[in-house]
């Protein structure tokens, strides 16, 4: 105990400094909204770029927060918002649970709660909005990294791409837990050079963990970086990564049978 004492300590203090800036652009054409999903009663963030249609289905980016206070959904809408309206893609930034970095591993329990609230979140946009479900991602930065590699490696049926963001990683909350055709799903692992050294480690923990379960995982090392927002990295792999068009998701998607499933199966 005294060992996490210290760590919070010490890391507290600079995640009030770095953690919560929001350096990116914030003047979109259109302002992001929040949103209370009908079906869970759970609050969420929402961008919709001004050039959506209902005609062409709309790629997606879930991104999952950290700790709070430093980071929360809010900053995480802003922080995308316009990497979205810039490349036509509906932004999702979920209210979560569990996602403490500082003294939490991201408990099951937690992660339970946040795959049903993503799923869905998920599902009932598919009712409203054009999604296309062959491109949809999950991405989390610092503690919403536990959350982005639970729901993510569990869904390769929803989640297209997988992006970790300086992100925490507990071998413990995953292990065993995701299907074979997981290995399929195209992985990116990215830190700052100077960031936290508890997040350059589970970083390359997850890295480590992944290749030896048979995944293909692209990395990076931003040198001079700390622990800082870098989005437009995990867009860029998602483009990179974009299949063609399968069409809408709707009530009977892969994304609405998984939130029907809800927990671990």
């Amino acid at each position: 105990m005294r060992i996490r004492w210290t760590r919070l300590l010490v890391m507290a203090p600079l995640a009030l400094v770095v953690g919560c800036a929001v350096p990116q652009p914030q003047n979109t054409p259109v302002w992001q909204r929040l949103e209370t999903d009908p079906v869970i009663d759970k609050d969420y963030y929402l961008y919709v770029p001004s050039t959506y249609r209902h005609d062409r289905p709309a790629p997606v980016v879930v991104t999952c927060h950290g700790t709070p206070p430093y980071d929360i959904a809010e900053h995480h809408i802003r922080e995308w918002k316009m990497l979205g309206e810039q490349n036509g893609c509906i932004i999702l930034a979920p209210k979560l649970v569990a996602t403490d970095g500082l003294l939490g591993d991201g408990p099951l329990v937690g992660m339970i709660h946040n795959e049903r609230r993503i799923l869905s979140i998920l599902s009932s946009l598919g009712y409203r909005f054009n999604i296309d479900k062959a491109n949809i991602m999950i991405t989390g930065f610092s503690g919403g990294g536990f959350p982005t590699y639970w729901v993510g490696l569990r869904h390769p049926d929803v989640f297209s791409a997988i992006a970790a963001r300086s992100a925490n990683f507990s071998r413990g909350n995953v292990d065993g837990w995701f299907p074979e055709q997981a290995r399929q799903t195209p992985v990116l692992v990215y830190y700052g050079g100077n960031d936290f050294g508890a997040i350059q480690g589970q970083s390359e923990h997850a890295i480590q963990y992944l290749r030896s379960k048979g995944f293909v995982v692209q990395t990076q090392t931003i040198g001079g970086l700390g622990h800082q927002r870098r989005p437009e990295i995990a867009m860029a792999f998602f483009r990179g990564h974009w299949k063609p068009s399968v069409g809408s998701l709707g009530g009977k998607s892969a994304v609405a049978d998984a939130a029907r499933r809800g927990g671990p199966h």
